[in-house]
């Protein structure tokens, strides 16, 4: 009852493909348009080449795929727990809690009896059965950027070539090692010059063990962790509230590898989970160097006013601004778990050797200053009779509480109901916090969701969610306490096999600052309102079509308003067997201005999925091509444009291009042994 639409249509590209599509469309338009999405297909990759094994799962793994409701997951372990050890993987048909195309999508990422323990294992096998993947990747943009045109040493410029290079390499041995590395240099940024005279911008690493008697978990290196529902402590990735209803409860993985190229979100040291009969404690340190944006206390001593949030070190400025900060944390997680039942408390601390003192205007009147700041939280879930409960309570030492409670409940064979409440006082603070949000961080912020997803058949699926949101005290470009609602619908139909179409529409209103000349602190409703139709069409087993229509209209009290829209039509080239795959997009969209932009997920090579924002007036089209050498050997090729209509610039500042196009190219290669 809580299947996810992101299983319709999986004959036409691969599961891991379809996912990361769906996860992406629910909430791109809430994340920057450079966010990384790479740790997820690693590890729904990772589980193709080394099932779950259902004799064994304890759940967390089934919880890291992102698709299984964790009520599923609760009937899994008890079927096993009453009935005794998986036979095959097609028993799960028989548990409740899941739909025949949600199964279909599992299925690869399971298995029955594998042997899981590394006892015995001495060098030798560690060299000859372990397995090996190495990957680079190129990048750069064709235009020359005026960053790069800049030779004046006095003003700001990129210091660096517009060269994209990124590197990853993993080594397994079974399900239960891993050594990760990864190497990243972004466009602007030195290579072996400069700042970046040890080659790389950003180096990141990980030696991780799981499943070892007590040991369930242990990381040395760069590592996440998932609790609760993200109020306290939360790394990674994360998502929230869209027409995946499902996404609403925060899958928490516990301790996990840290894999992800984007800079920012981990930890690094160390930490381990060992289980004391049915509680699980994760001891945890970490310490690393941020970003931060210099300054200096009243009494010139040196301070921050912000930690950087890009991993960007392009410009003087981005290079003096790096490693201003040391972060060191330092904590503990008890979980204790019976059957249905898991009740958590956790507790951190965060020290910074500068004091963070941010810009001095009102709306940061609650926001954290200090050196030293101080979490805990308590949360839980239990699931009973087709009724999933979840919720967090957290809290900043010295200062504010957020909380979380929800439910999801099949009420009717055809019906699911899920509820969410969330109350985030003005001046709760965590360095590490993603609970659901509609603001950036979960802190000034009340919010009362409800959705509904109806099942008629199996061809017919209708998502409906309400969410009614209020900010007690002052946000950016919000000079007052504001309210908003976020209403989506949308409604499937699937052909088995063949073919599928959606509709949805999506308004949302919030509140900003006013653009006429009024009162000090007047602000206004935004409206923003999102029509889309689309679909796919299966044409053969080898090729498949994809269409979609989208419509953007925004309002706002003393501007003119804004009408976008957009139509693409894709073509996916993907035989059973066979060298060569790919797939080819061609677009056309028009949109007044930035406010009725639109986006759009875009396949890409291996780990790299985009949705790039359209806006202005033109054409977009890309090609993706896939060629295999071999089981060991993968290339992938990506040329992407957009060309405009009506502008000879494209961008601003340092990101600036003569002319009206914007083109990009990507190499990448995989490498298996």
């Amino acid at each position: 009852m809580f299947a996810l639409l992101a299983a319709r249509g999986l004959n036409a590209q691969s599961g891991t493909d379809l996912l990361i599509e769906r996860l992406t469309e629910l909430i791109a338009e809430e994340l920057a348009e450079d966010f990384d999405f790479s740790e997820l297909a690693e590890r729904l990759e990772f589980y193709e080449r080394h099932p779950i094994d259902l004799n064994h799962t304890d759940g967390r793994e089934l919880r890291e795929l992102q698709f299984v409701p964790q009520l599923f997951i609760d009937n899994v372990l008890e079927h096993r727990e009453r009935s005794g050890k998986f036979i095959a993987t097609l028993e799960l048909q028989a548990i409740e809690g899941l739909d025949i195309d949600v199964l279909r999508m599992l299925l690869p990422y399971v298995t029955v009896d594998v042997s899981r323990s590394l006892s015995g294992v001495n060098a030798r096998r560690l060299l000859n059965e372990g397995t090996h993947d190495l990957m680079v990747r190129y990048g750069r943009t064709v235009q020359q950027r005026q960053g790069y045109r800049i030779t004046d040493t006095t003003r700001s410029r990129y210091l660096g070539s517009p060269n994209q290079l990124f590197a990853r390499y993993r080594y397994h041995f079974g399900p239960d090692l891993q050594l990760a590395l990864n190497m990243k240099k972004d466009a602007g940024e030195g290579f072996f010059s400069g700042a970046q005279r040890y080659g790389f911008d950003f180096y990141s690493g990980s030696i991780y063990v799981r499943n070892q008697g007590r040991l369930k978990d242990a990381v040395i290196g760069d590592y996440a962790l998932q609790f609760g529902q993200g109020l306290a402590m939360w790394n990674g990735l994360g998502f929230g509230k869209g027409a995946m209803v499902q996404g609403m409860i925060k899958q928490a993985t516990g301790l996990r590898p840290y894999t992800s190229s984007n800079e920012v979100l981990f930890l690094r040291g160390g930490a381990a989970t060992v289980a004391f009969g049915r509680l699980l404690i994760t001891p945890f340190f970490s310490q690393r160097s941020l970003d931060g944006s210099r300054t200096y206390t009243a009494d010139g001593e040196p301070a921050v006013s912000a930690i950087g949030q890009t991993g960007l070190h392009r410009t003087p400025t981005e290079v003096a601004n790096r490693g201003a900060v040391l972060q060191r944390v330092y904590g503990m997680n008890m979980q204790y778990e019976y059957r249905r039942f898991r009740l958590g408390a956790m507790a951190y601390r965060t020290h910074v050797d500068k004091p963070i003192q941010p810009q001095d205007v009102l709306r940061n009147q609650y926001a954290f200053r200090g050196r030293s700041l101080s979490n805990t939280s308590v949360y839980y879930n239990y699931s009973w009779r087709g009724v999933y409960l979840f919720g967090e309570a957290a809290h900043s030492l010295g200062s504010g509480f957020a909380f979380v409670n929800g439910l999801i409940a099949s009420l009717h064979p055809h019906v699911s109901l899920a509820l969410h409440y969330r109350n985030y006082q003005r001046d709760y603070h965590s360095f590490f916090n993603q609970g659901v949000a509609e603001g950036s961080s979960a802190t000034n912020e009340q919010g009362f969701y409800s959705g509904l997803v109806y099942h008629p058949s199996r061809a017919v699926e209708w998502v409906l969610y309400a969410d009614f949101f209020r900010f007690p005290w002052l946000r950016y470009r919000v000079d007052a306490p504001s309210q908003g609602v976020d209403v989506l619908s949308q409604l499937t139909y699937t052909w088995y096999k063949k073919a599928n179409i959606a509709v949805r529409y999506r308004y949302r209103q919030r509140a900003e600052n006013a653009s006429l000349e009024l009162p000090h602190n007047a602000i206004v409703d935004v409206l923003r309102q999102q029509v889309r139709i689309g679909g796919q069409y299966k044409l053969n087993d080898s090729w498949t079509t994809r269409a979609r229509v989208e419509l953007a209209h925004y309002a706002k009290e003393g501007e003119a308003s804004e009408l976008g829209w957009m139509v693409y039509h894709d073509l996916i080239f993907k035989p059973m067997s066979g060298r060569l795959s790919g797939n080819a997009r061609i677009a056309l969209f028009g949109t007044p201005g930035y406010n009725s932009r639109i986006y759009a997920f875009e396949n890409d090579v291996l780990y790299a999925y985009s949705f790039p924002l359209y806006h202005n007036n033109g054409l977009r089209t890309y090609v993706n091509l896939r060629y295999r050498f071999g089981r060991k050997t993968d290339v992938w090729l990506r040329y992407a444009t957009f060309i405009y209509r009506g502008i000879e610039e494209i961008g601003s500042g340092l990101d600036l291009i003569e002319g009206n196009q914007r083109s990009d190219v990507r190499i990448q290669v995989r490498w298996q042994f």
